[in-house]
């Protein structure tokens, strides 16, 4: 089965070329991420098969992350998430009693210290992070670069094509009803709104994972066109079996079932998604708030919005 809204069923005249340029930064941030990605772990396993001495080996082979003893791949990713570096190194540098270097004991647990940092360090120079997760935005740091970044990253192709489907069918038709400058705030705050949301959501939590994405500006664009032009109607392709069909509902609908579903899914859904549906619901906010400015504050553009609507 397949269903998706195609186009809004008005005829609006300016050219939309903010909105083309958002999708053509997003296609080529996705392909400098896979091209950057693609390589990332056998550049881990040849550093750590080629960039490590034998005693950082034999110190890594006894040192235990979480329980379990991971050897060279394991604790240096460790070691470069950890928040608090310094304590895990001292955790981890006690932890080898029977490999001793030195008979001083606190001249060998000096020395351990100094090869797990110098480690670490050298790993860090030798293999940069994935890009991924240089764009991601993490909702425990409070990162506006990152919040903008994480919106033009995505996870797969299928990500990445459904979110710019739905973004240049809702936003292109924002970008011509409120023109380019208010278009641009209103894409700068609807992203970090979206992340803002996130971040309030898991609170101080360590556990919640990075976010990438143009879901959550999507679903602002949407709220926005559907509080500026509330009577608009969208043009749906249907497709289950044999059966095809196309047809026009109304904007209002189409927007409420969205975001509907999306709280729906954020207190009753699968808590093992990864959809980050606080993020939509944010932006869906934003967009609303942004759509409620613009109608107090343009009258006369709205009565234009208002002609132009297929009666």
């Amino acid at each position: 089965m397949l269903f998706f809204p195609y186009k809004l069923d008005a005829d609006l005249y300016r050219v939309p070329f903010l909105t083309v340029l958002v999708c053509l930064a997003c296609v080529l941030v996705f392909v400098q991420q896979r091209s950057a990605d693609s390589d990332y772990g056998q550049r881990i396993v040849q550093h750590c098969r080629s960039g490590i001495d034998p005693n950082l080996q034999a110190i890594l082979a006894q040192v235990s992350v979480d329980g379990e003893r991971g050897g060279c791949v394991t604790t240096l990713l460790a070691l470069r998430d950890a928040s608090d570096r310094e304590s895990m190194i001292a955790a981890l540098a006690v932890q080898p009693r029977d490999l001793v270097f030195y008979p001083d004991r606190a001249k060998d647990l000096e020395y351990k210290t100094a090869k797990l940092t110098q480690a670490v360090s050298d790993f860090d120079l030798a293999v940069p992070p994935p890009l991924t997760g240089e764009l991601a935005y993490d909702p425990s740091r409070f990162d506006v670069v990152r919040m903008m970044t994480s919106t033009f990253a995505h996870a797969s192709w299928s990500h990445l094509i459904g979110n710019l489907i739905f973004f240049f069918i809702f936003a292109s038709f924002v970008e011509s009803a409120i023109g380019y400058v208010y278009y641009a705030v209103a894409f700068v705050v609807i992203a970090v709104a979206a992340s803002l949301a996130y971040s309030y959501s898991v609170g101080a939590s360590s556990e919640a994972l990075p976010s990438v994405g143009l879901s959550g500006v999507v679903m602002g664009m949407l709220a926005l066109i559907t509080v500026l032009m509330p009577r608009a109607r969208v043009r749906c392709f249907f497709w289950f079996l044999l059966f095809v069909r196309r047809f026009r509902i109304p904007l209002l609908l189409l927007a409420a079932w969205y975001v509907g579903w999306d709280i729906y899914s954020h207190y009753f859904g699968d808590r093992a998604s990864n959809t980050n549906y606080v993020a939509h619901i944010g932006g869906a906010a934003a967009g609303f708030v942004i759509g409620l400015l613009f109608r107090l504050i343009h009258r006369d553009r709205m009565r234009e919005l208002a002609a132009e609507m297929p009666h």
